[in-house]
Protein backbone atom coordinates (compact mmCIF):
# COMPACT_ATOMS: atom_id res chain seq x y z
CA UNK A 1 0.00 0.00 0.00
CA UNK A 2 2.94 2.43 -0.18
CA UNK A 3 2.18 5.88 -1.53
CA UNK A 4 3.85 9.27 -1.85
CA UNK A 5 5.24 11.02 1.22
CA UNK A 6 6.20 14.70 1.34
CA UNK A 7 9.23 15.14 3.62
CA UNK A 8 9.91 18.72 4.72
CA UNK A 9 13.00 19.69 6.72
CA UNK A 10 15.73 22.31 6.40
CA UNK A 11 18.38 19.72 7.28
CA UNK A 12 19.29 17.89 4.05
CA UNK A 13 20.79 14.98 6.03
CA UNK A 14 17.48 14.37 7.82
CA UNK A 15 15.56 14.57 4.54
CA UNK A 16 17.90 12.11 2.83
CA UNK A 17 17.88 9.67 5.76
CA UNK A 18 14.07 9.67 5.86
CA UNK A 19 13.91 9.36 2.07
CA UNK A 20 16.15 6.28 2.17
CA UNK A 21 14.08 4.62 4.90
CA UNK A 22 10.80 5.25 3.09
CA UNK A 23 11.98 4.46 -0.43
CA UNK A 24 13.35 1.10 0.71
CA UNK A 25 9.82 0.25 1.83
CA UNK A 26 8.34 1.21 -1.54
CA UNK A 27 7.20 4.76 -0.81
CA UNK A 28 7.76 7.56 -3.30
CA UNK A 29 9.24 10.63 -1.63
CA UNK A 30 8.91 14.29 -2.54
CA UNK A 31 11.36 16.56 -0.71
CA UNK A 32 11.12 20.19 0.37
CA UNK A 33 13.57 22.25 2.41
CA UNK A 34 11.04 24.54 4.11
CA UNK A 35 7.36 25.26 4.59
CA UNK A 36 7.02 27.68 1.67
CA UNK A 37 8.61 25.23 -0.77
CA UNK A 38 6.29 22.51 0.50
CA UNK A 39 3.24 24.74 0.06
CA UNK A 40 4.43 25.48 -3.48
CA UNK A 41 4.71 21.77 -4.20
CA UNK A 42 1.23 21.12 -2.81
CA UNK A 43 -0.36 23.78 -5.03
CA UNK A 44 0.34 21.44 -7.92
CA UNK A 45 -2.74 19.31 -8.56
CA UNK A 46 -0.53 16.33 -9.40
CA UNK A 47 1.30 16.46 -6.05
CA UNK A 48 -1.80 17.24 -4.03
CA UNK A 49 -3.54 14.17 -5.46
CA UNK A 50 -0.71 11.72 -4.87
CA UNK A 51 0.72 12.80 -1.47
CA UNK A 52 -0.83 10.66 1.26
CA UNK A 53 1.29 11.78 4.26
CA UNK A 54 3.35 14.87 5.09
CA UNK A 55 6.30 14.49 7.45
CA UNK A 56 7.63 17.90 8.52
CA UNK A 57 9.85 19.78 10.92
CA UNK A 58 8.34 22.72 12.82
CA UNK A 59 11.18 25.24 12.91
CA UNK A 60 12.52 26.11 9.45
CA UNK A 61 13.53 29.29 7.68
CA UNK A 62 11.26 30.43 4.84
CA UNK A 63 8.02 29.07 6.17
CA UNK A 64 7.63 27.11 9.37
CA UNK A 65 6.00 23.76 9.78
CA UNK A 66 3.15 25.55 11.55
CA UNK A 67 2.41 27.56 8.39
CA UNK A 68 2.52 24.39 6.31
CA UNK A 69 0.21 22.58 8.72
CA UNK A 70 -2.30 25.46 8.60
CA UNK A 71 -2.19 25.42 4.78
CA UNK A 72 -2.69 21.66 4.63
CA UNK A 73 -5.61 21.72 7.08
CA UNK A 74 -7.32 24.37 4.97
CA UNK A 75 -6.61 23.01 1.48
CA UNK A 76 -5.88 19.28 1.96
CA UNK A 77 -7.60 18.18 5.17
CA UNK A 78 -7.47 14.47 4.31
CA UNK A 79 -3.65 14.40 4.30
CA UNK A 80 -2.27 13.45 7.73
CA UNK A 81 0.71 15.40 9.03
CA UNK A 82 3.45 13.92 11.20
CA UNK A 83 5.80 16.36 12.93
CA UNK A 84 9.47 15.37 13.12
CA UNK A 85 11.05 17.85 15.48
CA UNK A 86 14.20 18.47 17.44
CA UNK A 87 12.14 20.16 20.16
CA UNK A 88 12.78 18.63 23.55
CA UNK A 89 9.55 19.82 25.15
CA UNK A 90 7.18 16.85 25.07
CA UNK A 91 4.25 19.00 26.28
CA UNK A 92 4.81 21.36 23.34
CA UNK A 93 4.89 18.47 20.87
CA UNK A 94 1.80 16.88 22.41
CA UNK A 95 0.08 20.26 22.08
CA UNK A 96 0.89 20.20 18.37
CA UNK A 97 -0.98 16.90 18.11
CA UNK A 98 -3.96 18.45 19.87
CA UNK A 99 -3.98 21.12 17.17
CA UNK A 100 -4.74 18.63 14.42
CA UNK A 101 -1.43 16.98 13.65
CA UNK A 102 -1.72 13.22 13.26
CA UNK A 103 1.40 12.31 15.24
CA UNK A 104 4.91 13.45 16.16
CA UNK A 105 8.44 12.10 16.55
CA UNK A 106 11.51 13.58 18.16
CA UNK A 107 14.72 13.72 16.13
CA UNK A 108 16.58 11.53 15.64
CA UNK A 109 13.79 9.05 14.94
CA UNK A 110 14.54 5.40 14.40
CA UNK A 111 13.81 3.60 11.14
CA UNK A 112 11.13 1.48 12.81
CA UNK A 113 9.43 4.50 14.38
CA UNK A 114 9.35 6.37 11.07
CA UNK A 115 7.89 3.39 9.25
CA UNK A 116 5.30 2.65 11.94
CA UNK A 117 4.03 6.23 12.08
CA UNK A 118 4.01 6.66 8.29
CA UNK A 119 2.12 3.37 7.80
CA UNK A 120 -0.46 4.41 10.40
CA UNK A 121 -0.87 7.84 8.79
CA UNK A 122 -1.15 6.33 5.28
CA UNK A 123 -3.88 4.01 6.56
CA UNK A 124 -5.66 7.02 8.08
CA UNK A 125 -5.42 8.82 4.73
CA UNK A 126 -6.92 5.82 2.90
CA UNK A 127 -9.76 5.65 5.44
CA UNK A 128 -10.47 9.38 5.12
CA UNK A 129 -10.52 9.12 1.30
CA UNK A 130 -12.82 6.09 1.48
CA UNK A 131 -15.21 7.98 3.77
CA UNK A 132 -15.03 11.11 1.63
CA UNK A 133 -13.65 13.29 4.40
Amino acid sequence: MPGTILVVDDDPLIVEAVRLVLSREGYDVIKASDGLSAIGLMTSQENSQKVCVVLCDLEMPNGSGKELIAYLHKHHPTIPVIVLSGASDAQFLEGVVQNGVCDWMRKPATRDMILEKVRTAANLYALRKQQGI
